[in-house]
């Protein structure tokens, strides 16, 4: 039934536009397949920090190693067909760095960063709800602060294509991952087991991902789709964009306002697609429950909201999250997606050494129990128990 339904959606989409089909279905794939598969972002970071197990991380290295592969081969042979691939050049600032730090303590308090957090609807519950709601009030806040950056010091961000032709850029960037994994390999704990690494999910999350870039000519966003969702919500509200330094742009004002759908832009359609398809995987896995244990706890629903107001406004001070900020950095071979992923890291063991008993960042004891090692394996909020079943 899940699956008639998606298809459901991707015919009455393809009615009205072939390429929102395809959108809305690599939107789904993704969704599935962080649902499904073992692979997940903040799992990775946290078992890297807590237990110095590099597996999730080197999953995630061989994603950004593939998504390389894949820009490489947009920029060289695109232009046959029609294809400008974007690269992303984003200028380091103070902002910048604050606002992935910040974005690091979020994932610690949601216990998920931005597409995790969109992938866990998957099991249902209200903390995920109320962590997705900040996620899209913070990244409109955020954006409305996006004119006082351009008032910032800034340093653009050295490209690597800029100074090497592509195969050597391509090649460049491919070394730099494998030494990466290499060195994590090295650094990896010994009292640390053969834990499953999730590479499969990783390909098949490249898989859609380059998808996405065909389609669309960019990388796979995030936080940009939440935003014009907060921003679409806040004109129902009251709010007048014209008021906006950022939103008043003609260009934005036609995301609001325009003859066009808030709901079929791009960014917006992918992470409905994103978040249907998790829906629709966690309703035959039977992950899916309109509430869980401890739930309502409302220190735990608290500490869930201010995480994603902050993943949400410090990623758009850091213009993206870990999908787009990082990985788009990394496949556009520019060294801000390196500084991103530095700084929310070091936002996210902060939070993690300050969770202790009482405070806000503390996991609590149902939870906490699933970050030790052990047969369970958290990816994305979602728990594999001792008997196998999600």
């Amino acid at each position: 039934m899940p699956g008639a339904l998606l298809l459901a959606a991707a015919f009455a989409l393809a009615a009205i536009d072939g390429r929102d089909c395809l959108i809305w279905l690599l939107g789904c794939a993704l969704g599935l397949v962080l649902t499904l598969s073992r692979f997940g972002f903040s799992s990775g970071y946290r078992r890297l920090i807590t237990e110095r197990d590099p597996g999730g991380i080197q999953a995630q290295l061989l994603l950004a190693a593939l998504l390389v592969v894949a820009m490489g081969l947009a920029l060289a042979f695109g232009a046959a067909v029609g294809l400008e691939p974007k690269l992303l050049r984003t200028p380091l600032s103070l902002p910048f760095l604050g606002g992935a730090f910040l974005f690091g303590v979020g994932i610690a308090l949601a216990r998920g960063c931005a597409c995790g957090t969109l992938a866990a609807t998957s099991r249902g519950g209200w903390g995920v709800m109320v962590a997705l709601a900040g996620l899209v009030v913070g990244a409109f806040l955020g954006s409305l602060q996006r004119p006082l950056l351009a008032a910032q010091p800034q340093v653009l961000s050295p490209v690597i294509l800029d100074h090497l032709a592509l195969p050597w850029t391509v090649l460049l960037q491919l070394a730099g991952l494998a030494l990466l994994a290499w060195l994590l390999q090295r650094w990896r704990g010994r009292s640390i087991g053969s834990s499953p690494v999730p590479y499969g999910g990783a390909a098949l999350l490249a898989l859609a991902a380059t998808g996405v870039l065909l389609v669309t000519g960019e990388p796979w966003k995030v936080l940009w789709g939440l935003a014009i969702t907060g921003a679409k919500a806040a004109t129902w509200l009251g709010w007048n964009p014209e008021a906006s330094g950022f939103w008043s742009a003609p260009a934005r004002m036609a995301l609001l306002q325009g003859p066009r759908p808030w709901w079929l832009q791009e960014a917006v359609l992918l992470d409905l697609g994103l978040i249907s398809g998790a829906l629709a995987g966690g309703f035959s896995g039977g992950t899916l429950r309109w509430r869980g244990p401890g739930e309502l706890n409302p220190s735990d629903l608290m500490r869930r909201g201010i995480g994603g107001l902050a993943m949400g406004f410090g990623g758009l001070l850091a213009s993206g999250c870990n999908v787009n900020a990082f990985l788009g950095g990394v496949m556009s071979f520019s060294l801000h997606g390196w500084v991103w992923i530095i700084a929310a890291l070091l936002g996210f063991a902060t939070a993690l050494k300050w969770s202790g008993p009482g405070t806000v960042f503390s996991w609590g004891a149902a939870e906490s129990s699933r970050c030790q090692p052990g047969p369970s394996m958290e990816s994305n909020g979602i728990t594999k128990n001792r008997k196998g079943g999600w």
